[in-house]
């Protein structure tokens, strides 16, 4: 086959492959690109009946509302604390799943339970293990109030996410070729050490995928912690995102909404932009 030829297969199956991908393009545009435009434009003008041009100053007061200001800071803290939990604990019960898969291959389909378990009896469980006098108590102990009033809603979200991690981990591991790890196995010869300097590394973009996915998983934890809590208006230590643009929806205050969710936005992009950046640069290193 001339080279002609080929370029000529070549372009005809990136036109096939164009073709197919334009009913998703479409879609994605109307419903996602539409509806970004749309919420950029309500961020912009001063309610939906002027629709005056303000600028940014719907951006301004969002930014200095106090409330804004603590559920983003609560969402922080939350996703890095919890995110960071589970991909400690993913690698480490990696590494002993690993090393037991032969006898306990079983074991895998419990990992995705708690994920698939439906919401409310799941929170069911949880309010009859907090909501008691004596977990109360602890949560109005001055030193330790804020940390215990918010720790169940931590404990749940590790609890549910950690085995779906695991699974991406573990099964990335066990298929790193055998020849890596008995190359290692005579230069390193700790088991660990095998784990952490060969396996890990070569997993890279599997665990930057399952630290992705997680981080994702922390932004909805909204329907589980208002059910625990039962009410619009949480503790101050469990006032998130979720919370904020929630109530101000029922406000119909859109103005408010949109500009929030634009910032919002903006930060997420900004963090996956850095995912990706320090994903390649690992995955280029090797």
């Amino acid at each position: 086959m001339s080279r002609k030829s080929r370029k000529r297969k070549g372009l005809s199956i990136n036109a096939k492959l164009v073709i197919l991908g334009l009913p998703g393009i479409a879609g994605f545009a109307a419903i996602y690109l539409y509806s970004f435009v749309k919420t950029v434009y309500y961020s912009l003008i001063d309610n939906t009946h002027r629709q005056s041009f303000v600028g940014l100053q719907n951006y301004i007061e969002v930014i200095s509302n106090k409330y804004f200001r603590l559920a983003l800071t609560n969402t922080t803290i939350f996703s890095i604390v919890s995110v960071a939990v589970v991909m400690l604990l993913s690698v480490i019960i990696s590494y002993l799943f690993t090393r037991v898969t032969d006898r306990f291959a079983g074991l895998k389909r419990y990992f995705i339970l708690p994920i698939v378990l439906p919401a409310a009896s799941v929170i069911y469980l949880w309010q009859i293990v907090f909501d008691n006098a004596g977990y109360a108590e602890l949560c109005k102990n001055a030193a330790l109030g804020d940390f215990f009033t918010v720790l169940p809603i931590y404990l749940l979200f590790i609890w549910k996410n950690t085995g779906m991690a695991v699974l991406i981990i573990s099964s990335a591991v066990l298929h790193v070729p055998r020849e890596i790890i008995e190359a290692a196995n005579l230069d390193c010869g700790s088991p660990f050490k095998v784990f952490w300097k060969v396996s890990l590394p070569v997993v890279s973009p599997e665990l930057f995928f399952a630290g992705m996915l997680t981080f994702v998983s922390s932004l909805k934890i909204y329907k589980e912690s208002f059910l625990f809590f039962g009410t619009n208006y949480p503790p101050d230590p469990a006032y998130t995102l979720q919370y904020y643009m929630n109530n101000h929806f029922d406000k119909l205050n859109y103005q408010t909404l949109t500009s929030a969710t634009v910032i919002f936005t903006l930060l997420m992009a900004v963090i996956v932009v850095i995912f990706y950046n320090a994903e390649n640069r690992l995955t280029g290193d090797k």
